[in-house]
């Protein structure tokens, strides 16, 4: 996946990306290293874009990227640490994922500019570490330790996009695979992206394998549309899924339904429903969630706008 190559390149998301570029501008006014930063946000809004490679090339550091689950175990941590040269960025995605005790061992680290091991003995062996820098990436950040999150020196909050942002990040995306759209192309894209780039990225990608499997070289308004049939989704970018999810509520308007209810009707396990599909439901103001789960106005307009009918 191609990223934008400088920070001037990323879209959107201004007011994370102007304090950034205060930092780097800083940092490298004052020969020191970036901050430790943490990118705080829903998935595929840009965090590991904007604190990996493009904060490495801005700086004109090495960066070392892991996400959170493989470094479950201190050694693990502890060599990544060690790895690291003077200023260099070490980013960790979904830093949350981090066990408690790699939590605190990272901490220690950042106060103390050094790592413990057990040597011969099970003696303790205290090794140096450089002077880099920690960003991180996590979508929950309440699932960091409260010690470790004060160690950031600044938290960036990313949000979910408009669709004239998005509509640019298609449309910059296209450039690079030099794909030619069709006017209005790229702006459909985003109208059912749900303000994330990632997901705007993969229908645009989807759109391109419909076009090049007739052997067409640009991607047109019928390809779009066609990919829509082929993908399942609505004239909101809902997935099969949520469409069935909101035709079981439609069945009963007035009557909320309960999760595990919903859970049995969809053959879906009620976490999944809840952390997956009700999310985007619930933002974009098509449900109500309290006792139970009912459709709100929004919903149920949707819902007759798209044909899908109580007894569908």
């Amino acid at each position: 996946m191609a990223f934008p190559p400088t920070v001037d390149h990323f879209i959107g998301q201004r007011a994370v990306i102007d304090r950034f570029k205060v930092a780097l501008e800083a940092s490298w006014n004052d020969g020191t290293r970036l901050p430790h930063v943490l990118l705080v946000g829903p998935p595929g809004v840009g965090k590991t874009c904007l604190g990996g490679k493009i904060a490495a090339a801005e700086m004109g550091v090495n960066v070392v990227e892991r996400i959170g689950q493989v470094l479950g175990i201190p050694p693990a941590l502890n060599g990544l640490l060690l790895e690291l040269g003077n200023k260099d960025i070490c980013f960790i995605d979904e830093i949350h994922e981090l066990p408690a005790a790699s939590q605190t061992l990272l901490y220690r680290a950042l106060d103390d500019r050094c790592v413990f091991v057990n040597g011969r003995d099970d003696r303790s062996l205290q090794l140096p570490t450089s002077d880099f820098t920690l960003i991180g990436a996590t979508t929950d950040e309440f699932l960091l330790l409260p010690p470790l999150r004060d160690r950031f020196q600044m938290i960036l909050q990313f949000t979910h996009y408009q669709v004239e942002a998005l509509t640019q990040i298609v449309t910059q995306r296209a450039r690079m695979m030099k794909l030619p759209l069709e006017s209005g192309v790229a702006e459909q894209i985003a109208a059912r992206s749900h303000g994330t780039p990632r997901l705007a990225i993969r229908l645009l990608e989807s759109c391109h394998r419909y076009a090049r499997s007739l052997s067409d070289d640009s991607v047109t308004m019928n390809h779009f549309h066609k990919t829509l049939e082929l993908e399942g989704l609505d004239d909101l970018g809902l997935s099969v899924d949520e469409q069935r999810y909101l035709r079981l509520l439609a069945q009963n308007p007035t009557k909320p339904l309960r999760l595990n209810s919903l859970s049995a009707s969809l053959g879906i396990h009620p976490r999944t429903v809840q952390t997956v599909i009700e999310p985007l439901l619930l933002r974009l103001g098509l449900i109500e969630r309290d006792k139970g789960r009912v459709l709100t106005q929004q919903g149920l307009d949707h819902v007759s706008r798209n044909g899908c009918h109580a007894n569908a």
